[in-house]
């Protein structure tokens, strides 16, 4: 899976079809995930009826599967990916049927977030096709735009010093995020000071994503986005004689980073069409930049 994405970010849709047939071959976990992989690379090969021929057929199967957050998962990837092909009507159709499955398992957490995300995207796709929003995509909206208000307000506070009390003031932002190797072994060394992260680094890269855009909302003139490494960090501390568990001194770091190891930053947000910042290997437009998580 990991090598097909990376291979259609090169522009090879061809061998990428190839790896996610692969893949696909080996089903498990992530052989669904496979097939959107493939649908995807049919339709950027312009093969739209074999396309549409795999997206129905991995719609049937999952007609036949429970509600859980697996099912909810794939109907979701693939209104989004269905969404950037610019096939919108059939993004929608798997959206609603998504959003049907979401229902049947309310009570879990998780699938309550994607019913959520794909609330707002159906708000997205209605409103792209004409089509009037109803009472939930106007709630979720309200709900979406009400939670950014909050949470730019709270930044424009933790902000006050670097705007020099003036909302109109400019000002380069700085975030630090740990590379997904290194994630795990971020969490079991300082488990207290990062449990604001999350267990997996989807939820972490979440996080990370609503910071850097709460920035630039926020005025910033660049979000420089630091790819923080626990070898490099230790002998930071080292050096400065910091606590490595002292979020103090990760920002600091993250400061730092910017004259001593250029290597590790980057402008964010990447190119629609670049790789994303994540380092999963995902288009940023089909990965942290997808419409439904912004």
């Amino acid at each position: 899976m990991d090598a097909g994405w990376s291979t259609a970010r090169g522009g090879d849709s061809e061998r990428a079809l190839e790896l996610f047939r692969r893949a696909a071959g080996y089903a498990g976990e992530f052989g669904r995930d496979a097939q959107v992989g493939i649908a995807e690379q049919l339709y950027a090969l312009q093969r739209d009826q074999e396309a549409d021929e795999v997206q129905r057929a991995l719609r049937a199967e999952l007609d036949d599967q429970p509600g859980g957050l697996g099912t909810v998962r794939i109907f979701d990837d693939m209104t989004e990916m269905l969404s950037d092909a610019d096939q919108d009507r059939l993004a929608l159709e798997w959206c609603q049927a998504g959003l049907d499955r979401a229902t049947e398992a309310d009570n879990d957490p998780e699938v309550g977030s994607r019913r959520r995300r794909l609330l707002i995207t159906r708000g997205y796709l209605r409103e792209k096709l004409g089509i009037e929003l109803d009472d939930d995509d106007l709630e979720a909206r309200a709900e979406a735009d009400s939670s950014l208000a909050k949470v730019t307000a709270m930044m424009r506070e933790r902000l006050g010093p670097l705007l020099g009390g003036s909302d109109e003031s400019a000002f380069d932002a700085i975030v630090l995020r740990w590379v997904r190797e290194d994630f795990s072994a971020v969490r079991s060394r300082w488990p207290k000071s990062t449990a604001h992260y999350g267990d997996d680094y989807e939820t972490y890269a979440g996080r990370i994503q609503r910071e850097a855009r709460m920035y630039e909302d926020s005025g910033a003139t660049r979000v420089h986005l630091i790819a923080g490494g626990l070898a490099d960090y230790e002998s930071y501390t080292k050096a400065q004689r910091r606590d490595p568990a002292d979020p103090s001194t990760r920002q600091d770091y993250g400061e730092w980073c910017i004259k001593a190891r250029p290597e590790r930053v980057r402008i964010w947000p990447p190119e629609r069409n670049g790789a994303c910042w994540c380092d999963s290997g995902r288009k940023y437009k089909k990965c942290c930049g997808a419409p439904a998580r912004n």
